[in-house]
């Protein structure tokens, strides 16, 4: 069976008193129903060489369960109430109730056990097991070792039982017990009972065409391999007693298979998200990168349109002075004559209605911003003095306002003095 495919489960029956092996090969029908597509059957001095004729007749391979119904000697079965748990709880709770059950028991002994019907509503739950030496156990795997198909489960006829089989009804199956029956959860006296008459009805329901009771116990295994140990791993758990070199590694494999893949596709969906989140990032990077440089060329673009406002500025300004003009003479004449003898002009700057100079001397008691504010004719806008005391030099910064233009020297005409002349 594949790991996500519907499961296809073969089951053998032994019979060792006519050396014969049973077998059929169950397929899911629906959701929740099986039907039985083949039949097989061989005898055999040595019941591995039938089983094997069988195995092949069912075209048993690696994906297909199977499931050997067989007991193994001295094997005992009763019934108990236990506490609902896990399968390893209840295997060791089962080990302290088996001497309680069984007049007598094995030094060494291995035990199977499956739960039977519903948990009851005080937490107990009706447990059916088997216990055998386990010497038995080896016996088995010895026999079952060359086989052609290595088996998923061994599990004891009387444990795969329907669970909603009814408590009085007598179970009398060929190759165990003769003379006694099972009923109530123990062996009786068959005498004249009826037999497997409610088992038939419940196990041959799904069987395509006319089924041979002959096949009544390796049906039962079929059914409840179908319905419940393969479905429910705690009942799984419980019935396991083969060693794992006598078991397919199917499970192992496809459980490593599927956390390989699952590995690699949590691998993959990371590798992708991180590719993705790494673009991303390189994306965002480059951009900032973009943005950043188109930020300093801006600001490069402003710094040059300011210098370069500036500098107009400074253009238009400087040809709207009318240097060399009368107007701008006569207050450098005038401001010449006023200021003492001691007072030098470093700077002078002249705009339409406004004078910038800086003056120097070295006389300590001339106090220049206070002969600005006598001048007549001119309003201080901003005037700064400050006194080096390195060389004793003395620093105005003046800038005047015209208030009132003075009475300018007038310049006489060349035609004037030519005609005096």
């Amino acid at each position: 069976m594949s790991l996500f495919g519907a499961p296809e489960i073969a089951a053998l029956a032994f019979d060792a008193s006519q050396q014969r092996v049973c077998g059929v090969r169950l397929r899911q029908k629906n959701r929740g129903e099986y039907e039985v597509v083949k039949y097989a059957s061989s005898e055999h001095a040595e019941w591995q060489r039938a089983a094997d004729v069988v195995l092949k007749e069912l075209s048993v391979n690696n994906s297909v369960y199977l499931v050997l119904a067989m007991a193994p000697d001295a094997s005992e079965v009763f019934e108990c109430d236990l506490p609902k748990a896990s399968a390893e709880v209840m295997r060791e709770t089962l080990r302290f109730e088996v001497p309680r059950q069984l007049m007598s028991i094995p030094e060494d002994f291995r035990l199977q056990f499956v739960p039977v019907g519903e948990p009851g509503t005080n937490g107990t739950q009706r447990v059916r097991c088997a216990v055998f030496p386990e010497s038995s156990l080896h016996k088995i795997c010895n026999q079952i070792a060359p086989l052609r198909n290595k088996p998923d489960v061994m599990i004891n006829p009387l444990l795969t039982l329907p669970e909603n089989l009814p408590a009085d009804a007598a179970v009398k199956l060929p190759f165990m017990e003769k003379e006694f029956c099972w009923q109530n959860g123990s062996w009786q006296l068959s005498g004249s009972k009826e037999c497997n008459s409610t088992l038939d009805k419940m196990i041959f329901n799904h069987c395509s065409g006319d089924c041979p009771r002959e096949y009544r116990t390796a049906v039962m295994a079929a059914e409840y391999a179908a319905k419940s140990l393969f479905v429910r791993n705690s009942v799984l758990a419980g019935v396991v007693v083969l060693p794992d070199f006598l078991r397919p590694a199917r499970f192992r494999t496809q459980l490593r298979v599927m956390a390989l893949l699952a590995i690699l596709l949590v691998a993959v969906n990371v590798f992708r998200y991180a590719g993705d989140i790494t673009a991303s990032f390189r994306e965002q990077n480059r951009l900032n990168a973009q943005v950043r440089n188109m930020r300093s060329r801006v600001a490069d673009l402003r710094k040059k349109v300011k210098a370069g406002e500036k500098q107009l500025k400074e253009t238009q300004r400087t040809a709207e002075l009318k240097l060399g003009s009368r107007e701008c003479l006569g207050y450098l004449g005038y401001l010449s004559e006023k200021l003492p003898d001691e007072v030098l002009v470093n700077n002078f700057r002249w705009n339409e209605g406004t004078i910038d100079m800086n003056l120097q001397t070295m006389s300590a008691e001339l106090d220049l911003v206070s002969f600005f504010n006598r001048l007549p004719g001119f309003k201080v806008l901003s005037a700064s003095q400050r006194t080096n005391p390195a060389n004793n030099f003395t620093n105005a910064n003046v800038k005047l306002s015209i208030i009132e233009p003075p009475a300018l020297p007038l310049r006489k005409s060349k035609n004037k003095t030519k005609a005096k002349k």
